[in-house]
C-alpha cells in the first residue's frame, strides 16, 4: 500500500518542481512581449535602475533591440549634463538609443558576471564598457561595492549556463567567494557555487537535492525579476515612450559645433577653481582640503590590482559569450591628479595596460587616456563631464552605424 502510494506522490512532487522552474523563464518572456513594446525599454535605459543592471529582462530585450547600444559602466553615468547620453539621444536622433547598465561600484567583476548571466543572448551583438582608472586600486573592488551591486539571480543563471567552458566558470566563481558576505542572505547558492569547485565529489542524493533547490530559487528571483520590470515599466511616461517609439526628433548638430557649445558650458560652470571642476563640486568636496590634499598621492599606483584579473575575467566572457564590444577608457583630471602628486607614470601606464589587454584579445577600444588635460573633459577629478560626454557619444554614434551600408 505504500509503495503503490509513494509512486504517485514522488511524481506529484517532480511535476511541482518542474512547474516552478519553468513558471520564472516563462513569465520573463511574457513581460518581455507583452509589457515591453517598442519605446519602453528605449526610455528606460537612461535611468540606470538597479531592475535593469541586477535582472535580465530588461538587458535581454535591449540586446534583442536592434536600436538600442547597451552601455555598461558605473558612477560616470551620474554625472548629468544635457550632453549625457540618455539626455543627446533621447528620441533616437541618430537612429539608437543607449542603454545605460550600471551605477558607482559596478566594477568589472560585476560586469564580468552580468555577461555570465546574459551567456549566448550577447551572442555577435554590439556593447560599450567604460572603464575607469579609479577601479584599479591595490585593494581591487571593495566589499560594500561589491555586495550592492552583486545579482543573486545573476549567480544563478552564471551557475547553470552550460555554455561557459569550467575553468572560466571555476574562475568567476572563486573570485565571487571572496566576498562571502554578500551570500549572508543566499546560503542555497553559496552551497552550491562550492560545490562546483569539488570537481573530485561524486554524484549524490544531497547534491542532486541542492541542484534542485538552485534552480527553484533561480525560478523565483526570475518571477520577482519579471515583478519588479512591470512595476517600473508602468511608472514610465507614455510621452517619452512614444517619443522614444519613432524618430520624432531634429537631427543632431554636428559633433564639432557639440563640443564647442560644451566647452563654453564648461567654462561657465568651472569659473571659481584652476582644475576645471564643477563649481559646486569644488566648494563642496574640494576647496575645505585643498591644503591637505597637495602631494597627498605621491606614493599612490593602479598596479599591482585584483582589478586587472577582474579585467581578464570579463575579457574571457565576452569572448566565450562571442559578444563584439567596445571598451572606452576614461581618464583622469591630470591637472588635479598632478597636484595631488600621484605619479603621472602610473597613468600612462594604466592606459596602456588595458588598452594592450584589450586589443589582445582582438576588441575595440577607445582610449581617451591622452585626454588628462582635456579642458571639460571631466567634471570633477574623474568623472565625465560636458566634452568628455561628446567625445563618448561620438565614439558610441560610430561604434552603432559602424559596418552599415558596406
Amino acid at each position: 500500500m505504500i509503495r503503490s502510494r509513494l509512486g504517485p506522490m514522488l511524481i506529484a512532487v517532480l511535476l511541482f518542481a518542474v512547474t516552478i522552474v519553468w513558471m520564472g523563464p516563462l513569465t520573463q518572456q511574457g513581460v518581455g512581449l507583452f509589457w515591453l513594446k517598442q519605446g519602453v525599454t528605449q526610455t528606460i535605459g537612461g535611468s540606470q535602475t538597479p531592475v535593469s543592471f541586477q535582472g535580465t529582462i530588461l538587458q535581454e530585450k535591449a540586446l534583442q533591440s536592434p536600436d538600442i547600444l547597451p552601455v555598461y559602466g558605473s558612477s560616470e553615468f551620474s554625472a548629468v549634463s544635457e550632453f549625457h547620453p540618455s539626455l543627446l539621444f533621447a528620441g533616437k536622433p541618430t537612429g539608437f538609443a543607449p542603454f545605460l547598465v550600471g551605477r558607482g561600484g559596478t566594477q568589472d567583476i560585476i560586469h564580468a558576471l552580468n555577461m555570465a548571466a546574459l551567456g549566448e543572448s550577447l551572442k555577435g551583438k554590439k556593447i560599450a564598457i567604460i572603464l575607469s582608472a579609479q577601479w584599479f586600486t591595490p585593494e581591487g573592488i571593495s566589499p560594500t561595492y561589491f555586495n550592492q551591486n552583486f545579482s543573486p539571480l545573476h549567480a544563478y543563471r552564471m551557475a547553470f549556463n552550460s555554455s561557459l567552458s569550467a575553468e572560466t566558470k571555476t574562475s568567476l566563481i572563486n573570485r565571487l567567494l571572496d566576498f562571502p558576505e554578500a551570500f549572508e542572505e543566499q546560503p542555497t547558492l553559496y552551497a552550491l557555487l562550492n560545490r562546483h569547485l569539488l570537481t573530485s565529489q561524486k554524484p549524490s542524493f544531497e547534491s542532486l537535492r541542492l541542484v534542485v533547490r538552485g534552480r527553484i530559487e533561480m525560478a523565483a528571483l526570475e518571477a520577482q525579476d519579471a515583478v519588479k520590470t512591470i512595476a517600473y515599466a508602468r511608472l514610465i511616461n507614455p510621452k517619452s515612450v512614444s517619443i522614444n517609439a519613432a524618430v520624432t526628433v531634429p537631427p543632431l548638430a554636428s559633433w564639432q559645433e557639440l563640443k564647442e557649445k560644451a566647452t563654453r558650458q564648461g567654462e561657465e560652470m568651472t569659473q571659481n577653481n584652476p582644475f576645471g571642476i564643477l563649481d559646486q563640486y569644488y566648494s563642496e568636496n574640494i576647496q575645505p582640503k585643498l591644503a591637505e590634499n597637495r602631494n597627498s598621492s605621491t606614493y599612490s599606483g593602479l598596479y599591482p590590482s585584483p582589478e586587472y584579473q577582474d579585467l581578464e575575467l570579463l575579457l574571457n566572457l565576452l569572448q566565450e559569450t562571442k559578444a563584439q564590444p567596445m571598451f572606452i577608457i576614461v581618464p583622469v583630471n591630470g591637472t588635479w591628479y598632478d597636484y595631488t602628486g600621484f605619479p603621472i607614470e602610473e597613468r600612462k601606464a594604466y592606459y596602456l595596460r588595458a588598452e594592450k589587454m584589450i586589443k589582445d584579445r582582438g576588441f575595440v577600444v577607445a582610449n581617451f587616456g591622452d585626454h588628462e588635460y582635456d579642458s571639460y573633459f571631466l567634471q570633477d577629478t574623474m568623472h565625465l563631464g560636458w566634452k568628455g560626454w561628446v567625445n563618448i557619444d561620438e565614439i558610441l554614434d560610430g561604434f552603432y552605424h559602424e559596418g552599415e551600408g558596406t
